[in-house]
């Protein structure tokens, strides 16, 4: 299937990806898909990506998305982008590609770099809920920024 990209903006130097949207023959826009397991991103995020909210611990999140890695998806941005340890928080929140072709080894190399770091930390998994709100709330603004969209 042939498609053409509109891409709004290539992937920031930094580490920071924006979001590429793609036009396929039939015309219909792939929206690139975020894999959480943080409700408040899977709310606020629901109206600009495919929305693959799962409540699950990090770990079993970080396993899917690589596992969609090995299904020829590329991860748009990093598994551990917030500044707090991993271990800190019990969330994670990863924006993939819509579609996926060929194994991006960059991104297989990245998510099992990120599971290898997962494994070596204990997770605290139960939080008073004002300090999981805290941590709900980080991860979405460093999502956001990851997302944004600038216009030319």
């Amino acid at each position: 299937m042939r498609r053409e990209s509109l891409r709004l903006s290539d992937r920031a130097k930094a580490g920071s990806f924006v979001l590429s949207f793609f036009i396929t023959e039939m015309g219909v826009a792939a929206i690139n898909k975020l894999l959480t397991n943080n409700f408040m991103a899977a709310q606020r995020f629901a109206n600009s990506l495919d929305v693959d909210f799962r409540d699950l611990p990090p770990m079993d999140i970080l396993k899917a998305a690589r596992d969609l890695v090995h299904l020829g998806h590329k991860l748009l941005t990093h598994p551990v982008t917030s500044g707090t340890a991993p271990q800190g928080s019990p969330y994670v929140s990863i924006i993939i590609s819509a579609e996926g072709a060929t194994t991006d080894f960059d991104s297989v190399s990245i998510i099992e770099s990120a599971i290898a770091v997962y494994t070596k930390t204990k997770i605290i998994h139960q939080l008073p809920e004002n300090i999981a709100k805290d941590f709900m709330l980080i991860d979405c603004e460093m999502l956001a920024k990851d997302t944004q969209i600038y216009k030319t």
